[in-house]
């Protein structure tokens, strides 16, 4: 698959037709996440459980943002085992998914959950593994309108019609640092622009979705290394932060790996050298 390219085109769908999903594009999916999708911590046990249109009904008052579902043909359930970095494994597992279904022109949007257990009980998954991820999909209705989700308090959610464009993402200025945080100074010239391979991975990982597009991350690159730091976030839960910081690996690891090849992170990076701010955590850094 083209990363760069995927993730530049995938887009949120929240209205989806009532045309099923063909049962050979629902064997491909599985047949993906059996033998190539990605892996951040491959020795973790998971699996994938897809679901009907039945799912909606099920899922009402156990997914979504409090009593709002958004109502698709299918489901994608990732289950996980307990362990350190679970929460970010499912995310980098669940956006190549993703990632898989725009490639195969099927539209998908996250679904927010908070009660693993809550999940396993409307769906009638019996396992000890827990509820980790859960994405939509199907085919999107077509429209020259962009559809965002209106979250007004948790509980006064709409879809309206947005003539624009989407909450605007943070730009790279905003989120890339170099040697301490906040420091901009020399991040030009080190990463480059447009078809510079290090701005492009970068570039990838600021197009990550995340709850309310909040975007709590950011980069420093220091004596060599990138280091994806964490940014206290009011809005954003542990399970949605986790899966978050999922989704920003998996989207500068798949750009990146296109030139430097597999990307390896290490994970509990030093903190103090980067100078964070209180409540900042520094996650995992890579050396391309």
């Amino acid at each position: 698959m083209n990363y760069s390219a995927l993730i530049q085109n995938r887009k949120s769908v929240r209205e989806f037709t009532d045309k099923k999903v063909p049962a050979a594009a629902l064997a491909e999916i599985e047949a993906y996440y059996q033998k190539s999708c990605q892996r951040l911590v491959p020795e973790l046990e998971t699996k994938l459980c897809v679901f009907g249109q039945e799912a909606r009904e099920a899922l009402e008052g156990a997914a979504g943002y409090e009593s709002f579902l958004i109502g698709a043909p299918n489901y994608l359930v990732l289950l996980s085992a307990k362990g350190e970095l679970a929460g970010e494994n499912a995310g980098y597992v669940m956006e190549d998914l993703v990632l898989k279904l725009t490639d195969m022109d099927l539209g998908c949007c996250w679904i927010t959950f908070t009660d693993s257990e809550k999940v396993k009980a409307a769906l009638k998954i019996d396992s000890p593994l827990d509820v980790a991820a859960i994405v939509a999909f199907g085919q999107g209705v077509k429209t020259t309108k962009r559809l965002r989700v209106n979250i007004l308090s948790m509980s006064n959610v709409d879809i309206s019609a947005k003539r624009q464009y989407f909450a605007p993402k943070r730009g790279l200025h905003d989120m890339v640092f170099m040697d301490t945080w906040g420091n901009t100074q020399g991040v030009d010239e080190y990463i480059g622009f447009y078809d510079d391979m290090l701005w492009e991975a970068l570039y990838a990982a600021s197009q990550s979705p995340s709850y309310l597009n909040r975007q709590p991350y950011g980069f420093v690159i220091h004596d060599g290394q990138i280091t994806l730091v964490k940014t206290p976030d009011s809005y954003t839960d542990e399970i949605d932060g986790k899966l978050g910081l999922g989704i920003v690996l998996l989207h500068f690891s798949s750009t990146a790996s296109q030139w430097a090849g597999k990307i390896k992170w290490s994970f509990g990076a030093d903190a103090a050298k980067l100078q964070l701010p209180e409540g900042y955590e520094a996650v995992a850094s890579c050396r391309l």
